[in-house]
């Protein structure tokens, strides 16, 4: 290879290491942007057992985006069956590469009340936004424990939830 073709080879090969590079040298000369993602929207509502409040059942949201272990919180009804489930976020950075993936993000919640575990929720979504999973903001939020969970699908959210709610006119 001629010396002036080897070192326009090797210019190009490096500059884009450089521009792609996530790590190491291009961090000194690139900042990243980071971006606020809603991995689990809010979750507020009413837990029940045939008809009557599921008094201080116990509650398990497990959630997983970015890896396959996820994570799991612990939470509580009061003595009225009423339960929140706070939002959950995570700041992702941008890269240069990033409109090659999609985001995804998995919900499941499961509650233990009278030495019996239910599977109340679970949910896959892939748009990073707040209350995607119930096609807007929920009201009158409510979850049967003996209900069986039934399948639905929402823009880019699927759902298996034996939960019901309204949503709040915009």
């Amino acid at each position: 290879m001629p010396p002036r073709l080897r070192l326009l080879a090797i210019s190009l090969c490096f500059v884009t290491f450089l521009g792609f590079s996530i790590e190491g040298i291009a961090m000194s000369f690139f900042s990243r942007p980071t971006q606020e993602l809603v991995i689990c929207s809010e979750m507020q509502g009413k837990l029940t057992f045939q008809g009557k409040p599921a008094a201080e059942a116990k509650i398990v949201r497990w959630s997983a985006w970015k890896d396959h272990d996820g994570e799991s919180e612990t939470f509580y009804a009061d003595e009225h069956g009423n339960f929140l489930l706070p939002e959950k976020r995570d700041i992702h950075k941008k890269g240069p590469l990033d409109f090659l993936a999609q985001f995804v993000a998995h919900q499941s919640v499961t509650v233990t009340y009278e030495d019996a575990g239910y599977e109340i929720w679970y949910s896959g979504k892939t748009r990073p936004d707040a209350n995607v999973e119930y096609g807007g903001i929920p009201t009158n939020f409510r979850c049967e424990l003996t209900d069986e969970p039934e399948p639905s699908q929402l823009d880019g959210v699927l759902i298996n939830a034996s939960c019901k709610w309204g949503l709040v006119d915009k």
